[in-house]
């Protein structure tokens, strides 16, 4: 089983950091387990936890349909955290879902004294956007 630093050291936002900074993090992150089945974030209400996806698989829902799967390495409740306005989707457990939490608290003022996780960040953000577009662009045909 990879160590919470090992998981962030995989995920693109956090790829760049040092181990030194890794470890750091990870001190402020939560590993809690899900069972199957359980909804981790409902669309419409407002959320104050980033979510790293360590083992297990979940099913993101935008208004009842079927958005993309999640697996180890994903993660959500970025959006929430950073426009702080309600979740746009809902997340749901497919399997057991082993995940790291990081609160708002601990999230922001990272993110904002590392450059490289905002700018990995406002990449993700524009191809979530983009594909969102995409979407719509095929239900209108």
């Amino acid at each position: 089983m990879p160590t919470p630093s090992e998981v962030l050291a995989k995920v693109p936002l956090f790829s760049m950091l040092s181990k030194r900074e890794l470890e750091k993090l990870t001190r402020e992150v939560h590993d809690r387990t899900f069972p199957a089945g359980s909804v981790l974030t409902e669309e419409n209400e407002f959320g104050t936890i980033f979510t790293v996806i360590t083992e297990g698989e979940a099913t993101v829902t935008v208004r009842g349909k079927v958005a993309r799967v999640l697996k180890e390495g994903d993660f959500f409740g970025e959006m929430a955290l950073i426009d702080r306005s309600p979740r746009s989707a809902t997340v749901t457990a497919d399997t057991e879902l082993r995940c790291l939490l990081m609160t708002q608290p601990v999230f922001r003022p990272f993110a904002v004294s590392h450059p490289e996780t905002m700018w990995a960040l406002l990449e993700l953000m524009v191809k979530r956007v983009r594909d969102a577009e995409a979407r719509s662009a095929d239900d209108l045909v």
